[in-house]
């Protein structure tokens, strides 16, 4: 019998464990997108405990965790305070900065409920619109996306260590009143 999912906001306490589930989900879900070292210098500085720990206490980033049957099963987070980019023309909006799931929890139904979950967080804060970067090799994570009423609006670029990638731009607008 499968348990519904718990999502909960992550606590300093958990900066390390969750520096550790990033490392892992990221690696699992983009680990071919460079070589190593490029990989490796990303992860050194996108996913250390002490900046978890910063993220966590920023009130302009929403973290929250999903667990399944006592088990993290992955992240997301939203970023009030990042500059969205030239496409994005309904403000308020937040970024949807990341969002993971552990392979192992694929296939559950926790994407959707994450996604619900983010953007009714989003709504309650008074944003128009939630905007993301998406790989443009991603397929599975853009159809995730577009499934879920986003749209493609534009382009980005996204740097993994000295290796820069093309992006998407996805933006949806929430309901409002």
């Amino acid at each position: 019998m499968k348990t519904s999912a718990v999502i909960r906001p992550a606590r300093p306490a958990d900066a390390a464990a969750l520096s550790a589930l990033m490392r892992r989900t990221f690696l699992a879900a983009n680990g071919h997108c460079s070589s190593p070292e490029n990989v490796a210098r990303f992860l050194d500085s996108a996913y250390t405990p002490e900046l978890q720990a910063s993220e966590i206490r920023d009130p302009d980033t929403l973290t929250v965790i999903v667990e399944q049957d006592g088990q993290w099963a992955g992240f997301a987070q939203l970023r009030w305070g990042s500059t969205p980019p030239p496409e994005v023309s309904l403000l308020p909006t937040v970024e949807l900065g990341r969002i993971y799931l552990d392979p192992a929890f694929h296939g559950r139904g926790l994407a959707a409920q994450l996604v619900a979950n983010l953007l009714a967080a989003a709504s309650l804060r008074g944003s128009r619109s939630v905007w993301l970067n998406v790989w443009q090799e991603a397929a599975q994570a853009i159809r995730f996306y577009q499934k879920h009423g986003f749209q493609i609006v534009g382009s980005s670029l996204f740097r993994v260590g000295d290796d820069v990638k093309d992006d998407w731009v996805m933006m949806q607008a929430l309901p409002t009143g």
